[in-house]
């Protein structure tokens, strides 16, 4: 019975970390690319991806050095800031891919990231019951090309990943 039990709760465990949501810069609301031009623009979207329910978020965006940040367009409920420590209110549980409101600013060549807010250890979401777990975030790359690092998954052979463990 307790090895039922262990492995019930190693399953949990293991399937929380991958169902977790993963927050990113994106030119719209649809998060399909984190290239961005650079210069002023009001167009430019924070989007949780992935989402299997939340209800809320914390974290911060970095903005290239020399850039002009002026404010944050969102329909939720901020409090905070989004260069230092912004909590959004969702008001209800969504899941999928979340705008959550976009960027005005004046934007320099260079790697925009998403951090976990001053003073937080990760970047948070609240799920619908209200527990709040961590979240992964990513880069967009302003007037360059770089890698996007979302939570992405390559067609592997079984005996490959076998491998992996010998």
């Amino acid at each position: 019975m307790k090895k039922v039990l262990l492995l019930t709760v190693a399953a949990l465990m293991i399937s929380s970390v991958a169902m977790a949501s993963h927050f990113g810069v994106y030119t719209d609301g649809t998060g399909s690319s984190c290239l961005l031009a650079p210069g002023f623009t009001s167009t430019v979207t924070v989007c949780e991806k992935f989402s299997l329910g939340s209800t809320g978020s914390r974290f911060k965006v970095t903005l290239p050095a020399g850039s002009s940040f002026f404010s944050f367009n969102t329909t939720f409920v901020p409090i905070g800031v989004l260069t230092s420590d912004l909590s959004l209110g969702y008001g209800q549980c969504l899941n999928g891919t979340i705008a959550l409101g976009q960027i005005v600013a004046i934007l320099n060549a260079g790697q925009i990231d998403v951090l976990a807010a001053d003073a937080f250890a990760t970047i948070i979401f609240t799920d619908c019951s209200f527990g709040e777990y961590p979240a992964t975030g990513g880069q967009a790359w302003v007037g360059t090309t770089g890698p996007c690092n979302e939570v992405a998954t390559e067609n592997s052979t079984w005996g490959s990943v076998k491998a992996l463990y010998r």
